[in-house]
C-alpha cells in the first residue's frame, strides 16, 4: 500500500513538473503568435493560420490546467458571488465562436450570494458547457442550458444540452479518471470537475437519453457568511 502510495506521489510531482516545463515556452509562443496576429491581421492568409495556432493554443493550456489541477490537488479559496454577473461572464466567453443560444434561466427571482471559490467553480461550468457544446455541434437548433434554483440549503446548477448524450452503459464511468469516449480528450476533465464539487461538500450527477440530451445536476450547499 505505501508502495503504491508513493507512485501515485511520484507521478503526480512528474506530471507536475512536466506541465511547468512546457507551459512556460508556450507563453512565448503563445505571444509571438499574438504580434504576428496583430501585425498581420490585413493579410487573410497568415491571420487565418494565426487564429488556428491561437485555438490549438488555448486547447493545450486548458489541457495543462487540467493536468495540474489533477497533480496538485485542490485548495479552496472561497469568496462570495454574485451568481447573475459571475455567469453572464461565463456565458460571454462560452458564446465565442458556438452558433447555438446558451441561455440562463433561473427558478427563483432573487437568490442569495453564493459562496465558493470563484476559479475553481468557473473551472467546472466551463468544462461542463464546453462538453455540451461538443454534443450539440451537430445538430440544427443546438441549444444549452444553465438552470439555476436555491431551495434553502442548496444551490442547483443544472447544464442542459439538445446533443447527442450519452450511452446508457457509460454513464457510471463519465466521472472516472482517463475514461473518454473522444479521440481528442485526455478523459480527466470530469473527473476533476466532481473533485472540485465534492471539495465544496458538493454533489454532482448526470442524466442523458443517447442522441437527445444530456443533463448535469450540481448540489452546492449554500453558505451564509457573517458580516
Amino acid at each position: 500500500m505505501k508502495n503504491g502510495l508513493k507512485q501515485i506521489e511520484a507521478k503526480e510531482s512528474m506530471i507536475a513538473a512536466l506541465a511547468h516545463e512546457i507551459k512556460n515556452p508556450l507563453n512565448s509562443i503563445k505571444g509571438a503568435n499574438k504580434f504576428l496576429h496583430d501585425k498581420y491581421k490585413f493579410n487573410k492568409e497568415i491571420y487565418e493560420f494565426t487564429g488556428l495556432i491561437e485555438n490549438e493554443i488555448l486547447r493545450l493550456e486548458r489541457y495543462l490546467n487540467e493536468f495540474m489541477s489533477f497533480s496538485r490537488g485542490i485548495k479552496l479559496r472561497l469568496r462570495e458571488v454574485d451568481l447573475e454577473n459571475y455567469l453572464k461572464g461565463i456565458i460571454l466567453m462560452a458564446k465565442h465562436g458556438f452558433k447555438g443560444d446558451i441561455l440562463i434561466k433561473k427558478k427563483k427571482d432573487k437568490l442569495p450570494l453564493f459562496v465558493a471559490d470563484p476559479e475553481l467553480f468557473r473551472q467546472v461550468l466551463d468544462n461542463l458547457i464546453l462538453n455540451a457544446k461538443d454534443a450539440v455541434s451537430k445538430k440544427n437548433n443546438p441549444k444549452i442550458e444553465i438552470i439555476i434554483d436555491y431551495n434553502g440549503k442548496y444551490f442547483i446548477f443544472e447544464i442542459f444540452d439538445n446533443g447527442c448524450g450519452i450511452k446508457k452503459n457509460n454513464l457510471k464511468k463519465v466521472f472516472l479518471p482517463f475514461y473518454t469516449t473522444k479521440s481528442n480528450g485526455l478523459g480527466i476533465g470530469l473527473s476533476i470537475c466532481n473533485a472540485i464539487i465534492k471539495k465544496h461538500n458538493g454533489q454532482i450527477s448526470v442524466k442523458s437519453v443517447e442522441k437527445k440530451w444530456t443533463r448535469f445536476i450540481i448540489k452546492m450547499p449554500y453558505i451564509k457568511r457573517d458580516n
